[in-house]
């Protein structure tokens, strides 16, 4: 009787599974990471319908004023407004994103991002700011979308540890 190593195919289907779910999670990483760049690119264009778009319907986002917006249409309506005021003509670059996956289909990612404010239409001059993104992301038939979010200013840079 030939005697078939059970270790090494067993192995095997461990090794498997955990290798694809590393691709799968290299192929989400930068579909999150693209929505990062999409939030840059549709701010920028001071598209806040595009920018809502990245959103689910029920999302949830708490804005660095400290306001708890409640869902896409919320959002929309108060940075449109946004835009047309405070935002008007600022930039926003999105400088790193780092997404960290809870589940196959949920993750949290921190973006960090600066700003420099163009003229608004109060005439105030505003200093640039920095700040951190913390989302909450949920994959639904096959696209990523934000379904809560945290923004804040860094008051000071921070050093890693």
């Amino acid at each position: 009787m030939k005697r078939t190593p059970i270790l090494p195919i067993t192995l095997m289907f461990i090794a498997a599974p955990l290798a694809a779910q590393t691709r799968g999670n290299v192929i989400d990483q930068q579909a999150i990471k693209s929505i990062a760049r999409q939030w840059q690119e549709t701010w920028n264009r001071h598209d806040m319908k595009a920018l809502a778009a990245l959103l689910t319907e029920d999302v949830d986002l708490i804005t660095v004023g400290g306001a708890w917006l409640r869902g896409r249409k919320e959002f929309e309506e108060d940075h449109t407004k946004g835009h047309e005021t405070i935002f008007k003509g600022s930039v926003l670059t999105v400088n790193n994103t780092e997404v960290k996956f809870i589940r196959p289909d949920v993750a949290v990612a921190h973006a960090e991002w600066s700003i420099k404010f163009g003229e608004s239409t109060d005439g105030a001059l505003r200093q640039p700011q920095q700040g951190i993104f913390t989302w909450v992301l949920k994959k639904g038939k096959g696209t990523w979308s934000i379904i809560a979010a945290q923004n804040t200013i860094v008051r000071e840079q921070a050093s890693r540890k």
